[in-house]
């Protein structure tokens, strides 16, 4: 394409990348057209019609569709006229939905855009092929389609052994250009597949170059998805306001997405597209200046860049179509379609004089991957190309990688006896190389770039400080990479709908029938789950009926219920350590504020304190520590705080009833637990509290006193503290910790054991505390 041949009043219909390079033509000889530029689907849109959300909408609601045949229906209706006939049955049926959606005024026609292009001059370019129907429309409106200029010839491809071996040497030749001057960003790679993308990833970070790979990343699988799809409801402000603690460039993706669908009266209505749409949504965050891009081959190139096409194989260029698509090739002559046949010889002669426009192009392909075998693509005899093998060249630009080469060189003679060329020469440059050795020891994360990665504020709840005293680099793989994507079982879902319908029910006095029915109606459930939800109903009434009588018994009438708790400390970064604490049962008497707190558990119940001296199993008194330290109540007292077994499956009424008494730690003043429940020495409520005849409590009654329920606030807050300055420090080691030489608490149920490669060495190993006696005070429990 001649850039010189663009005039005044031109419609330019080209992709971004062409426009972005007319666009510095333009700039670079100071040339001021009028000139306008649509993609070849905005141009669709105004010439033929154009589709919204109501859109898709209509047809997911009527019709029940997925998504993505919505999507396949409305773009195959571009080539459907309304007013033929047709003798296929599934054009037939795109016809009717095209005139119901016309009817429905739901597709939208712009009038006055094909009045406004009359006079304008058109050219079409960087399109690998059109399709008969578009083709028809261009020249009707007497357009220019240009054809790509291939002004170049190109006579080699480079064979590698292997993908490594063919990026490393890319990697080598960059740094050869480079260093002659050539600028970074004049270097692109082209026809990278996602095999590719790991090595070049590793090998250039090897060589400190910078390289930006295609955009794969999405939202799905992010905490803030994850959590707007738990926090779901038909008021999407309030999910909002649930997940604003997170970046805002994310957040405000997402209110974008959601401001989509303001036609809704329910949300509740498109929370499938809404779900998608948001799952589906690219993440760039790419912030360097100075890179090496990977491209498609569809992008333009000027003569000062240079282009590595790699992985020239068959099974990659050129990328042929398949006669998969709704409109088979049996039926395209009915609407004016190019067959896959026809497409598919375009696709090759594009490809040939693509490659051919590019100045500086090094082409290459390598053999096999770790689990493939590939041959060279058909375009290597039609472009005359002869094959050169390489192997690893003379250049020398990675101290690092050098060393890797030469693990590999000794990979292959130890195993296979194969005797690299280079060998000798890595050996006696490598004579220090620990071969065999791995040294699984965290080195320390640039501060800095920490404080980046956590917005400059830290984060902390329970089970994330709990991550961290278990083991730091759990913690930071779960909490700082967040390489944890969150996958609801149906255990989890069933722990969080037991929770929502207690919180609903004892709160407002709701049906217990309809909750769930409600919790479960969006969820795609097996019939096996159907049945155990139906039988769990049951349950969930036993267990609020058995909390009622409970609640009868119990003396404070006061409760708040899934209650949140944020406390803010300073530190070189300000601080949020937030709880989410089920049920807070209170009383006032004048100044002061007697209190039980309560946490409901579906799975296993542990409420030793013996480990919270190390800062392990904080659950319950870090609840304690909220309460005290915020402002919720004036000068609170704590009669007990508790666990509560709210899952127990099939038992009879006296052993549910026992099996539902709060389980923890109780006031040793009496005075104040008989104010939480009058018959506490013989209670319906508590578990693990009797008293002797003399009136004082057995030994295994689990009571602590005043003071040391205030060592243990105390002890509490200096672990947290403790943590949280470790944590700001970048301090991560791979520690997990023992209790005792058996008690596995850092990796029994960690999901990253298998990363961190730790040593018997690794573990920090706790001397086993026989009672809480460091928490001063007569030791009862």
């Amino acid at each position: 394409m001649k850039l010189t041949d663009i005039k005044d009043n031109t419609l330019i219909i080209c992709e971004n990348d062409y426009k972005k390079y007319i666009l510095k033509y333009f700039n670079d000889n100071n040339l001021f057209l009028n000139v306008n530029f649509l993609t070849k689907k905005e141009f669709l849109n105004n010439y033929l019609f154009s589709y919204d959300e109501k859109t898709i909408y209509y047809l997911y609601k009527k019709y029940n569709l997925k998504i993505d045949i919505i999507k396949m229906y409305l773009n195959n209706l571009y080539f459907i006229d309304e007013n033929k006939d047709y003798q296929n049955n599934k054009i037939i049926k795109l016809k009717d939905i095209k005139k119901e959606l016309i009817d429905n005024k739901l597709l939208y026609f712009n009038p006055l855009f094909k009045e406004n292009i009359k006079n304008k001059n058109i050219i079409v370019v960087g399109y690998p092929y059109l399709d008969n129907y578009e083709l028809d429309i261009f020249n009707s409106l007497n357009s220019k389609i240009i054809d790509i200029d291939s002004n170049y010839k190109h006579n080699e491809v480079f064979k590698f052994n292997t993908i490594y071996d063919e990026v490393n040497y890319i990697t080598n030749e960059i740094c050869s250009l480079i260093k002659n001057g050539v600028n970074i960003n004049n270097i692109k790679l082209i026809n990278v597949s996602s095999e590719y993308e790991n090595v070049i990833e590793r090998v250039f970070n090897l060589y400190n170059i910078p390289v930006k790979i295609k955009c794969n990343k999405t939202f799905n699988g992010l905490k803030i998805t994850n959590d707007f799809i738990k926090y779901y409801e038909s008021n999407l402000n309030e999910t909002i306001k649930k997940i604003e603690k997170y970046d805002s460039k994310y957040l405000n993706k997402i209110i974008n997405i959601i401001n989509k669908y303001s036609f809704v009266n329910d949300y509740l209505d498109v929370k499938d597209l809404i779900i998608n749409e948001i799952k589906n949504t690219k993440i760039d965050d790419f912030s360097l200046k100075n890179f090496i891009e990977v491209l498609d081959v569809n992008s333009v190139f000027d003569d000062n860049t240079y282009v590595f096409c790699m992985n020239f194989n068959s099974a990659s260029i050129p990328s042929f179509i398949k006669d998969e698509d709704y409109i088979t090739d049996n039926i395209k002559n009915e609407i004016n379609k190019k067959t896959v046949l026809e497409i598919n010889k375009e696709l090759k002669e594009y490809y040939i004089k693509k490659l051919n426009s590019i100045k500086n192009l090094y082409i290459s392909y390598s053999s096999r991957s770790n689990v493939l075998e590939y041959y060279p693509s058909i375009l290597v005899g039609e472009m005359n190309l002869k094959i050169t093998e390489k192997t690893l060249n003379d250049k020398h630009y990675s101290y690092l990688n050098d060393k890797i080469n030469y693990a590999c060189m000794l990979d292959n003679y130890y195993k296979y006896g194969d005797i690299d060329n280079n060998l000798d020469l890595y050996h006696n440059t490598f004579k220090d190389a620990l071969y065999k050795t791995y040294n699984n020891k965290y080195k320390q994360i640039d501060i800095n770039e920490l404080y980046k990665v956590i917005n400059n504020k830290l984060r902390l709840s329970y089970s994330s400080l709990d991550n961290y005293n278990k083991c730091a680099f759990k913690y930071y793989i779960k909490n700082v990479l967040k390489l944890d994507t969150y996958d609801e079982t149906f255990d989890t879902f069933i722990g969080s709908l037991f929770h929502d319908v207690l919180e609903k029910c004892f709160n407002h006095d709701l049906d217990v029938d309809k909750e769930i029915n409600n919790y479960i109606k969006e969820k795609q459930l097996k019939p096996s789950e159907k049945f155990f939800i139906k039988k769990i109903t049951e349950d969930i009434k036993n267990v609020i009926n058995i909390i009622n009588k409970q609640n009868e018994d119990i003396l404070f009438k006061d409760a708040l219920y899934e209650k949140n708790i944020t406390i803010k400390k300073d530190n070189v970064l300000p601080v949020e350590f937030t709880g989410f604490i089920d049920k807070i049962l209170y009383k006032k008497e004048k100044d002061k504020t007697y209190i039980s707190l309560v946490d409901y558990k579906t799975g296993n119940i542990d409420i030793d304190l013996k480990n919270t001296y190390y800062g392990l199993s904080m659950q319950l008194p870090i609840y304690l520590y909220l309460i005290k330290k915020s402002n919720l109540f004036e000068k609170p007292i704590f009669a007990g705080f508790y666990l509560q077994h709210i899952l127990n499956g099939s038992k009879n009424e006296e052993e549910l009833i026992d099996s539902l008494k709060l389980i923890g730690y109780s006031n040793s003043d009496v005075d104040v637990l008989e104010k939480f429940d009058l018959n506490y020495a013989n209670s319906n409520v508590l578990k693990g509290v009797k008293l002797k005849n003399d009136g004082s409590f057995y030994a295994y009654s689990k009571v602590l006193n005043n003071d040391q329920i205030d060592n243990l606030i105390d002890l509490t807050e200096k672990n947290i503290d403790s943590s949280i300055d470790r944590i700001l420090k970048g301090n991560f080691d791979i520690n997990p910790k023992k209790i005792g030489f058996d008690n596995d608490l850092g990796c029994k149920y960690c999901k990253f054991k298998d990363i961190c490669f730790k040593t018997n060495n690794d573990y920090v190993i706790y001397e086993e505390k026989e009672d809480i006696s460091f928490l001063g005070g007569d030791n009862n429990a």
